[in-house]
């Protein structure tokens, strides 16, 4: 038998999630599994799994000194390219403006480069980080392969509930920089576009329908700048719902996709551009913002004179 101690840091943390980073070796159904075969108590009651721990809760592990050290070994952070451009860190957050042409995660056929395996790195050699912990700091909100700019890290358990719970509930407003075929109106012009969101996780498509038994998503935007030949506009777009592709599938459906972004029938003559500028919390003084990157800018400049 093994007795944990749950600290603080672990506070307000589902059984069962601790479990599968505690045992971090094991198969998320052999944890289940011990917990219906009832190997697990919690304060001395039989666990269950989905209670909320509490800093000072007594769990013990009714399983061999073998199985322990088999599913509990310290995780092995490989190195991983330099962390660029921090915009902020304090003890809880660590936000970054990812660069383009890296995922935000691994899985990715041939991508061993992502950018949570620079973050952990990072954290790791600055000690912000110990891979014996029982958490593992994780992003907050992710970006496309091909889009580059602002990104949460949760350094604490706290800090990464607090942040996913105000993603989840809207509680964070977001701005995105593109550039988009067409004209879309005049310097100035606001619009909201409404619809309802399909999406063909085989191909990684998403689309915007009509059918009103689909999720509804929701896109505001307001035009920056119009190149001369009408053929361009900059926007700045806030997606007030975040699903997956949503901002590229917005604009596609109202006829001025992304420029650049093939998959949804944008010009070829440059990269696809888009870019989250800037997070911020409403009704407090929570902002971050990100510049352009560099190629960004220099396409901003070649095709609307220079703006900043």
């Amino acid at each position: 038998m093994t007795i944990v101690n749950i600290s603080a840091a672990d506070a307000n943390r589902r059984l069962d999630k601790f479990l599968m980073q505690y045992l971090n070796e094991a198969p998320d159904n052999f944890i289940h599994k011990m917990l219906r075969k009832k190997n697990m108590k919690l304060n001395g009651v039989v666990a269950k799994g989905s209670e909320l721990l509490n800093a000072g809760d007594e769990l013990k592990l009714f399983l061999a000194d073998e199985t322990i050290a088999k599913f509990r070994k310290e995780r092995q952070i490989a190195e991983a390219k330099p962390l660029t451009d921090i915009i902020f860190e304090d003890v809880n957050l660590l936000i970054v403006n990812k660069p383009a042409g890296i995922p935000s995660h691994g899985g990715m056929k041939d991508k061993d480069d992502h950018l949570l395996a620079r973050v952990l790195y990072y954290l790791k050699e600055t000690g912000a980080y110990n891979p014996s912990d029982n958490f593992v700091p994780a992003l907050c909100n992710r970006l496309d392969v091909n889009t580059s700019g602002l990104v949460i890290c949760g350094k604490t358990l706290h800090a990464l509930q607090d942040m996913n719970a105000l993603f989840a509930n809207r509680g964070v407003e977001k701005e995105y920089l593109t550039i988009v075929d067409g004209e879309v109106g005049k310097v100035g012009r606001n619009r909201v576009l409404r619809g309802y969101y399909q999406k063909d996780n085989k191909n990684n498509v998403a689309k915007i329908v009509t059918d009103e038994n689909d999720m509804p998503v929701t896109t505001a935007y307001t035009v920056l700048a119009v190149s001369e030949d009408k053929k361009y506009s900059l926007l700045a777009v806030n997606p007030i719902t975040g699903r997956s592709h949503q901002i590229r599938a917005h604009l596609s459906a109202m006829g001025h996709p992304l420029m650049g972004d093939n998959k949804y029938g944008g010009s070829h003559k440059f990269a696809q551009f888009l870019h989250c500028k800037r997070l911020s919390v409403p009704d407090s003084d929570k902002f971050w913002e990100a510049p352009l990157p560099q190629k960004f800018q220099k396409i901003v400049n070649t095709i609307f004179g220079g703006m900043k």
